[in-house]
C-alpha cells in the first residue's frame, strides 16, 4: 500500500491537504474529512478510468503542468489544477526575491522523527541553511530555510516524532535592503 499527500490550491480558498491511499487498483481519496473509494484502470489509449463506489466514472489524462500544477483532460474539457506534494508546494509558494519580507514558518513535509536540530533561537541563518534533519521511512531528510534571517523559535527537539505539516521552526526573514 502506498500513501500520498498532496496540497490543493484553489483561488480564494486556503490550501487544502488531499490524501490518496493506493492499494493495487483501489484508490482511497480523503479531502476535508470526506473519503471516496475508486477502482482505477489504465485504458489502452493511456487514459485513466476511475469508477467510484456510487457508480460515478471519471476518465481522462493527468499531465504535469509545471510550477506545482497538473493538467487534467476529460471529455468535458481541459483544466489546470494547482496540486503538488507538500514540499514542492511550499517551495513554489515561498516568497521569492523582491517579495515582502516576513516570517517563514517551517513545517514538516511528512511525518517522521527529528534526529538532529542544527539551530537554536537567535541564530542567524543564510538562505538554504540546514535547520534540522527529519527521518522518515528510514531516510534522513534535511530541512532547510528558504530565505536567510534569524531563527525566532525552534518547536522541536532531537528524538521527537512529528506529524506531516507540524511546525518545526520560525525564521524572521531579513530585508535585503538592509544588507
Amino acid at each position: 500500500m502506498r500513501h500520498i499527500k498532496l496540497i490543493l490550491r484553489e483561488e480564494g480558498k486556503p490550501p487544502e491537504e488531499i490524501s490518496v491511499e493506493l492499494n493495487g487498483p483501489r484508490y482511497v481519496f480523503s479531502r476535508a474529512g470526506a473519503a471516496g473509494i475508486a477502482e482505477a484502470t489504465r485504458l489502452p489509449d493511456g487514459r485513466l478510468s476511475l469508477i467510484f463506489e456510487d457508480g460515478r466514472q471519471i476518465c481522462g489524462r493527468v499531465r504535469p503542468g509545471g510550477d506545482g500544477e497538473v493538467e487534467v483532460s476529460t471529455a468535458s474539457g481541459h483544466r489546470r489544477i494547482a496540486l503538488a506534494e507538500p514540499l514542492q508546494d511550499r517551495i513554489a509558494h515561498a516568497a521569492g526575491p523582491g517579495a515582502d519580507t516576513g516570517d517563514e514558518q517551517v513545517r514538516a513535509p511528512m511525518p517522521g522523527r527529528v534526529v538532529q536540530v542544527a539551530v537554536a533561537a537567535g541564530d542567524r541563518v543564510a538562505p538554504g541553511a540546514l535547520l534540522l534533519v527529519l527521518e522518515a521511512m528510514k531516510m534522513q531528510n534535511e530541512i532547510r530555510t528558504l530565505r536567510g534571517g534569524t531563527v525566532l523559535q525552534v518547536y522541536v527537539e532531537s528524538g521527537r516524532t512529528v506529524d506531516g505539516g507540524a511546525p518545526l521552526a520560525l525564521v524572521r526573514s531579513e530585508d535585503p535592503r538592509e544588507s
